[in-house]
Parts: structure tokens; C-alpha cells; sequence
């Protein structure tokens, strides 16, 4: 019986991996959920606008729910005033100019412009938004602008309650992402070994067919981390994750060194060891043990759990450089060679090794 009853029990902490892993679905949910709480509050207020209007309650409640504390509460706040600020554009020039085609033209053109303000951030679209709602269709009644702002503020207070309630920390998708990177840079990694091995080495096409993007992958692991660290402000529940977030920073500053240093190995083989030189870099002599030590580092990369790397795979690493630096010394002592290139790519891999803590034994 009670084998029978593991894989049931084993369903709650696979919801749980899989709500954290989308933050995009607890969104929804908390959107939805403060959405319908506005809903009924407008629909309970002794306010004829409220009676008439009770949608822009709900508006606002998603306008405020955010993936994080401080961004649902800069983003309500930033919305409400771009919302208020159209409005009082609106019913200003309606009340110089009229309703006619001119004051279409003249509230258009201001409300695109005060849309750029940097107080009001992304929010800064609703400005034009609600200018022309506010022209169209409420000049002629208070009620319905009284509604549409206050309305939305109600709503936008209930949002930011529900958001403070069940406050989000997504510290699951920039784990993923920065496994995501790692991934990426030893697959960069390995593809360089591999072309190291070769007997004759890469053309330049062939070079390029082995070049990673790591830009884009490095943009959204910041992006993902960025959050992370935004959503523990004002987060009652970071003080548990306290150390895990840490633990994040440091890995992702420790990626970002690694980004640039693989991507300066990158270049620096690939425009010197192709088939179509003369004279290359490193020759039959050297490749193979570079080879070797870039697809060590690859594999240590690939081993890191926690912020810090497996010792054995930094020993291997390790092994594999001072392997290569040996052999680039008795190169030096044969050969007129000025290896520049290979002295650049041990110390880019001794440096990469730093950026690489070892994972502390366990007990």
C-alpha cells in the first residue's frame, strides 16, 4: 500500500518545481484573482460612476500585479499618474478648444510627448491612451473620468494587496537561466577542442560554423537574475532564500568573466589556426593539448552545481593546463615561434579556473 502511494506524494513537490519554474502562470493566477476582487468591490461602492464603470476596477488590478513586489508597485503607481496626467490633458483642451478635430490633434500630439516622460517609464503609453478615451468619450461627463481614474486606482490598490500577499520570487527561472549559459559556453568550449583535434585545422567558414552566440544567452540571464534580485525588496519570504539568491549574484558575476573570456579564446583561435594560414598559431604540436585542457574546462564548467564546480573536474583541469604549459615551453625552446597566442590561452584558461570556485566536500 504504501508503495502504491509514493508516486501520489511525490506530485506535490513536482508542482511546486513546475509553479516556480513559470512564474508567468502564478501572474495569471494573482491577476485573475485580483482582478474579480475589484470587480466585486466596484460593483459595492454607493457610486453611480462605480455602478456604470465597475470594468476600470479590474483594469487597474492587472495594471498592478507584476512578477515582483517593487516592479507591481513602481508600475501602479507609474500607470495611475500616466492614466490621471491623460485625463487632465483631455479635459483641459476640450475645455479651450472644444471637442472638434483640433483638439484631437492637439491632445494626440501632447500626450505622445508627455508618454516619454522618465518618471513614467514603460507606463508612459496609458498617458495617450487615456487622453483619448478621456476626449471621446467623457468630457461632456465628470462621472465617467471620475471612474476611469478612481476606478483604477481602487483596483490598482487591490492588485498591489494581492501581490504583497503572495509575493513572487523567481529564483527558479534564473537558475535556469544561468544553467542555460553555462551550458552554452561549454558547448563553445567543446566545439573549439573539437576543432583542436582535427588534423589540419578549420577553415574560416568552418571556424564560424563552430562560433556560439553568447551575447543573447548572456542578456537574458541577466535579465532573469536582475529580477531576482528586484523581487527581494519588500519580499517577506527572501530572508528564506537569502542564501540561495546570494548564491545566484556570485554565479552570474562569476558568468559574466567567463562570458568574455571564452569569447576572447573564441576569436583568438579562430583567427589564427585555420587551414588557409601558412603559418599558424599553434600547429600539429600544440593542438592536441590545448585541446585537451579547453574540453577539461568544459567539462568543469558542465559540473557546477551551486555556484561552485566539482574538485575532481578543476583537478582534471588543472592536469590538462600544466600538461599544455609544458608543452609550450618546450615549443619556445625549439622554435622561433613567438606562440603569443598560445601563452594567451593559458592565461585566459588559468584566469577562467579562478572564476570557478570548487565545491566544498560534504560534512
Amino acid at each position: 500500500m504504501s508503495g502504491a502511494r509514493r508516486p501520489y506524494l511525490g506530485r506535490p513537490g513536482r508542482v511546486r518545481r513546475t509553479w516556480a519554474r513559470h512564474p508567468r502562470a502564478g501572474l495569471a493566477v494573482k491577476a485573475a484573482l485580483a482582478a474579480a476582487v475589484a470587480w466585486h468591490v466596484a460593483v459595492l461602492l454607493p457610486l453611480d460612476p462605480a455602478q456604470q464603470y465597475p470594468y476600470y476596477a479590474p483594469l487597474g488590478a492587472v495594471i498592478a500585479t507584476s512578477t515582483t513586489l517593487s516592479g507591481s508597485v513602481r508600475g501602479s503607481l507609474q500607470s495611475v499618474a500616466a492614466i490621471a496626467l491623460g485625463a487632465a490633458l483631455a479635459l483641459g483642451v476640450s475645455a479651450v478648444l472644444g471637442d472638434g478635430l483640433g483638439a484631437l490633434a492637439v491632445v494626440t500630439a501632447a500626450s505622445v510627448l508627455l508618454a516619454g516622460w522618465r518618471h513614467l517609464g514603460s507606463s508612459g503609453s496609458w498617458t495617450a491612451t487615456s487622453a483619448l478615451f478621456v476626449l471621446v468619450l467623457g468630457t461632456q461627463d465628470s462621472g465617467f473620468v471620475v471612474a476611469y481614474t478612481g476606478l483604477t486606482a481602487v483596483g490598482a490598490v487591490i492588485g498591489l494587496a494581492v501581490t504583497a500577499a503572495f509575493p513572487p520570487l523567481p529564483l527558479a527561472p534564473a537558475a535556469e537561466q544561468l544553467q542555460a549559459l553555462r551550458d552554452t559556453l561549454a558547448g563553445q568550449l567543446e566545439d573549439l577542442a573539437d576543432g583542436l583535434q582535427q588534423e589540419h585545422p578549420p577553415t574560416e567558414d568552418e571556424w564560424r560554423q563552430r562560433t556560439h552566440r553568447i551575447d543573447p544567452v548572456l542578456a537574458q540571464m541577466r535579465d532573469a537574475v536582475q529580477q531576482a534580485a528586484e523581487a527581494r525588496r519588500g519580499n517577506r519570504r527572501a530572508r528564506h532564500h537569502r542564501a540561495a539568491a546570494e548564491a545566484q549574484y556570485r554565479q552570474a558575476r562569476a558568468l559574466e568573466r567567463l562570458s568574455l573570456m571564452v569569447e576572447q579564446l573564441t576569436q583568438v583561435i579562430a583567427e589564427t589556426e585555420r587551414a588557409d594560414f601558412e603559418r599558424v598559431a599553434l600547429g600539429p604540436t600544440l593542438r592536441p593539448p590545448a585541446a585537451r585542457t579547453l574540453a577539461a574546462l568544459a567539462a568543469a564548467l558542465r559540473s557546477v552545481e551551486d555556484a561552485a564546480a566539482d574538485p575532481e573536474a578543476l583537478r582534471r583541469t588543472e592536469t590538462c593546463l600544466h600538461e599544455f604549459t609544458d608543452a609550450v615551453r618546450q615549443a619556445r625552446a625549439t622554435s622561433a615561434d613567438d606562440l603569443f597566442v598560445a601563452g594567451d590561452v593559458v592565461q585566459t584558461v588559468r584566469r577562467s579556473l579562478d572564476a570557478l570556485p570548487a565545491r566544498e566536500p560534504a560534512g
